[in-house]
């Protein structure tokens, strides 16, 4: 049966021309964004962070509709898989399982004694690792990561997650080199990086480090 219309709304792949401007939104949005409490948690944060996005990104006419904590489903079994923190779907597709999604994790948490705690071993294997899983973006090329950083000490932060990459870079499926690269789509940006997974096909995880 012939498909009438345009054939790229069929296309089983998120448009990669929106993803830098998605990783732009994220760090745009965060500078108006009404920052969180030292001890709130993820899901508060992301939910009031979900409100500033969609504000920002209708100011910019970007094509994109952003959900928040919409179950990921397997299509074989209808078991869910878990709930993604923040997904984007483009206008221009039809397909519910092509997006473009964050897992949202926060970083040198401070507690109430004043203690940091690092929490950047949970951004890997709690956050990262649901992709290589294939728990989250089974099939598509790429995925991102949000790390709310809870003291505003980015360059601490983003060390200790880049070592915890490095030290589980085999279960990562990471190939050299290892560690958090500089992003591709935004060069040279400090908070931003990227690492790429080598699964049954080469998959792509964008980090945004957040700080307050």
């Amino acid at each position: 049966m012939a498909i009438i219309g345009n054939s790229s709304l069929w296309q089983d792949t998120f448009p990669d021309y929106l993803i830098p401007d998605i990783l732009d939104l994220v760090l745009s949005a965060w500078q108006v964004f009404s920052k969180p409490k030292i001890d709130d948690h993820e899901v508060p944060i992301t939910k009031r962070f979900r409100a500033t996005l969609i504000q920002q990104k209708d100011l910019r006419r970007l094509p994109v509709k952003i959900d928040r904590e919409i179950p990921e489903d397997d299509l074989e079994s209808g078991t869910e898989k878990g709930r993604i923190d923040l997904l984007f779907t483009s206008v221009e597709r039809c397909r519910e399982d092509v997006y473009f999604s964050f897992e949202c994790k926060r970083l040198n948490v401070i507690s109430k004694d004043g203690k940091r705690e690092s929490k950047a071993k949970d951004y890997v294997v709690d956050g990262m690792m649901r992709y290589i899983t294939s728990q989250y973006a089974s099939g598509l090329l790429c995925g991102g990561m949000i790390g709310y950083i809870m003291n505003s000490d980015s360059k601490t932060a983003i060390t200790a997650v880049d070592s915890q990459v490095k030290n589980l870079c085999k279960e990562l499926r990471i190939s050299p080199p290892t560690g958090l690269c500089q992003s591709s789509l935004i060069p040279n940006h400090p908070q931003i990086k990227e690492t790429t997974h080598i699964l049954p096909r080469q998959f792509v995880i964008h980090h945004v480090f957040l700080p307050l």
